[in-house]
């Protein structure tokens, strides 16, 4: 939802002052950030330095230490688990699947928050699920065990049956882990299309940052548990900034096809072209 768009609708996501950690070791510290709504939020930054920390936060899979998670306004580790998966769905890294469990079983309990104490399966879960497989491209395995797929097949199934919950906020941990350069593509283009078409606002760890550049509205570039700078890519991404981020140097080009920044790394033995 690129071009100026504005949502005014749509559930909210926030975090106010985190700190998060593990045992005794801090990643996260007094953190803020807010999710702009209805657009593809892209968090990057070099390992251990808090991404799918703060992603695991806002999906209520890890309490802060202190501070708060806001979704809507409301404290998340207030709010009722069933009634945060109806809004919010999560694709975490490196997921596990219960032992032959099929395809279809697998994306079907993506609907499990939409399942009242009264509320049996219905046409609109079918349909849910339908689409969710079709839009993967693993129709074809629905009745195939997920212990048999390949890595990236899995993956795909994975991020079918968080599509399947059709919540207003997606949350997704390396969804193109696994996967190769062609089927990268794939997902982000089937994330860019719901995010347009239907306004889900969308917020993904990625380590690919030319890939993060192209698809973002909104990049967060962390380091050391901060956010260093935050904002549309073609505003904020420049050798400065990599280099900090990433301790890299480089050069920042547009890319000729998507006139996004593309990232190209000098290395120790980069030869300047002849003149």
């Amino acid at each position: 939802m690129r071009e100026g768009d504005t949502v005014q609708d749509g559930h909210t996501l926030e975090a106010r002052g985190v700190c998060l950690g593990y045992g005794e070791r801090d990643i996260v510290q007094d953190l803020d950030v807010t999710i702009p709504r209805g657009r593809i939020s892209v968090i990057v930054g070099p390992n251990a330095c808090g991404k799918s920390t703060l992603l695991r936060a806002m999906a209520r899979l890890l309490a802060p230490t202190a501070g708060q998670v806001l979704l809507d306004g409301r404290d998340i580790q207030q709010t009722p688990t069933k009634e945060v998966a109806a809004l919010l769905g999560i694709l975490p890294q490196s997921p596990t699947a219960p032992e032959g469990i099929t395809v279809s079983d697998l994306v079907g309990r993506g609907r499990y928050p939409h399942q009242g104490w009264f509320r049996r399966w219905t046409a609109e879960d079918d349909t849910a699920v339908a689409e969710a497989l079709l839009a993967t491209d693993v129709l074809d395995l629905a009745d195939r065990p997920v212990d048999e797929l390949s890595g990236g097949q899995r993956q795909r199934v994975w991020i079918a049956m968080a599509l399947s919950q059709r919540t207003d906020i997606l949350l997704l941990d390396e969804p193109t882990t696994f996967l190769d350069v062609s089927h990268q593509l794939d997902v982000l283009d089937l994330l860019t299309d719901l995010n347009r078409e239907r306004g889900v606002t969308m917020v993904a760890v990625l380590h690919e940052l030319n890939l993060a550049c192209r698809y973002a509205d909104h990049l967060i570039a962390m380091k050391d548990g901060r956010i260093v700078a935050e904002g549309d890519p073609s505003e904020i991404v420049d050798e400065e900034l990599v280099g900090e981020v990433f301790g890299m140097r480089c050069k920042v080009i547009d890319d000729p096809a998507s006139a996004t920044p593309v990232v190209v790394p000098l290395g120790r033995h980069h030869v300047q072209p002849k003149q």
